[in-house]
């Protein structure tokens, strides 16, 4: 603040220093063509630039230079005994009266208007940090009500999971094969409810809480996740290959596992039928941050449906996997808590590229 302060006076004394050293030239001036010359003034229109400044510089209280003028051309032209009519003198000192007038007005409400500008800009920075506050509130609220909905359905399902395994277990070689059937149908209905539960837990807990920041390899970390799905890759015949030289990142390891764990099973879900899944994790750089990108052959979108698939309970495309649509949004919750951000190319029957931000390991 003190900085600020003493840059301003310096600024003023710099000013007046340049305004006094133009009055000085404009005195030497008259001087030199009353007395020395005999004559009036040739170059008046020198004196329009000290009204000028100082009205542009000071507004009203600029005017005192015009003032200041008009007195010294009238006094040295009576004094001095020159044979022009004074009047002369008080058209040109009036001029500059009114020159200082106008420029002092304008500099005035340049300065309101500024004012204004500030005032306006402040109150909508208010109303922006108290709308951000309010929605940032809200969020947490709805998070919080999703978890405590979440987990209270979780509870009676846990319960009815667990009589229908004792049915089963109790009673299988008194059923017939239709009321086996109805128990089987019981049973697969209670897991994907089980899986689109913990689905919406992961969706309401994913960004709760800050990022744990670390530095860590994303290449390594997506060849462990491919791993867990080894498997499912070897019975799709699907090929995965992992670009060479990905810089480490500075990342949440759990998140940024939950974000390829979440791409890698989007790219196997909406494969192409007549053809194998190719998959690649690639990489560029991008200012302070590293962009990864997941490629893959599949089904792939349109382009103006692209920002749909990462909003909640979205699906685009048919599947026969059962689900919320809350894997894209999750992986946009999980990056953004890092402060990266995602986004897809894709065109259908192309295949779909997403693309994410990390911050690089070094930043």
């Amino acid at each position: 603040m003190s900085e600020m302060h003493g840059g301003e006076r310096r600024l003023s004394w710099l000013r007046f220093g340049a305004l006094a050293a133009v009055l000085a030239a404009s005195l030497a001036l008259v001087i030199v063509f009353h007395f020395g010359l005999g004559k009036d003034v040739v170059f008046s229109h020198f004196f329009y630039l000290p009204v000028v400044l100082a009205a542009l510089w000071w507004d009203w209280r600029g005017i005192a230079v015009p003032v200041f003028l008009f007195g010294l051309l009238v006094l040295t032209h009576a004094l001095s005994g020159l044979q022009v009519s004074m009047w002369v003198e008080v058209a040109r000192g009036l001029s500059f009266l009114l020159v200082g007038c106008v420029v002092a007005y304008l500099s005035r409400r340049r300065g309101q208007l500024y004012e204004e500008l500030e005032d306006h800009y402040r109150g909508l920075e208010r109303v922006i940090e108290e709308r951000t506050a309010e929605l940032r509130e809200k969020n947490r609220e709805l998070e919080a009500y999703a978890q405590t909905v979440s987990h209270d359905l979780n509870a009676p399902l846990v319960v009815i999971s667990g009589f229908l395994e004792l049915l089963k277990d109790r009673a299988a070689d008194k059923l017939g094969e239709e009321e086996k059937e109805y128990l089987e149908r019981m049973e697969k209905a209670t897991e994907r409810m089980g899986r689109l539960i913990s689905s919406l837990l992961v969706y309401a807990r994913a960004g709760a809480e800050p990022a744990s920041l670390e530095v860590v390899d994303p290449g390594e970390v997506f060849r462990e996740v491919a791993m867990e799905r080894a498997l499912d890759l070897e019975n799709l015949q699907a090929e995965v290959r992992v670009e060479d030289g990905i810089p480490p990142v500075k990342a949440d390891p759990v998140r940024l596992q939950q974000v390829f764990s979440n791409l890698l099973d989007n790219a196997l879900k909406y494969r192409r039928p007549d053809a194998p899944p190719r998959i690649r994790l690639g990489w560029r750089p991008e200012g302070k941050m590293v962009c990864l990108y997941l490629g893959d052959n599949g089904m792939g979108i349109e382009p103006e449906r692209a920002g749909e698939i990462f909003m909640p309970f979205r699906r685009l495309l048919s599947c026969e996997e059962p689900g919320l649509g809350l894997g894209l949004p999750i992986v946009k919750k999980a990056v953004e808590s890092w402060g990266g951000s995602i986004w897809v190319e894709s065109e259908p029957g192309k295949g779909a590229v997403f693309f994410f931000t990390v911050p690089a390991g070094g930043a």
